[in-house]
């Protein structure tokens, strides 16, 4: 049991890290479509986190075949994973209602280009 406290808090922490750098589309996308959370906010549905910490922590491949055998609703797979809270009030912004502009976002140089060229398409 042990283990598995430990794996979850390593899971919640990078999908805590990853939503901090990914805050605004991921702030941009629950406008649309989000869960309300036992913390009275709002996450991101549970199909896009377990998508997102399946690929930061690949381990938990190996779990998810047997949580789906046993349980395939994807809400109650994140209630065991302990991610049903809202990223926002975890990290201190003041739950997911805040809103998300230009100047939160941080563009690093060299990731995408200003323009393409033509010939860099083909």
């Amino acid at each position: 049991m042990a283990f598995f406290e430990s794996f979850t808090a390593s899971i919640r922490q990078k999908w805590l890290d990853y939503y901090q750098a990914n805050r605004p589309w991921l702030s941009l996308q629950m406008e649309g479509r989000s869960v309300r959370t036992p913390d009275g906010g709002q996450r991101p549905t549970s199909s896009l986190i377990l998508g997102v910490v399946n690929a930061l922590e690949p381990k938990l491949g190996n779990l998810m075949v047997p949580f789906f055998q046993l349980n395939a609703d994807e809400d109650a797979i994140i209630e065991v994973l302990q991610l049903n809270f809202d990223p926002d009030i975890e990290l201190g912004n003041g739950g997911s209602t805040a809103s998300v502009g230009m100047s939160d976002v941080e563009v690093s140089a060299g990731l995408l280009p200003d323009a393409l060229n033509p010939s860099d398409v083909a």
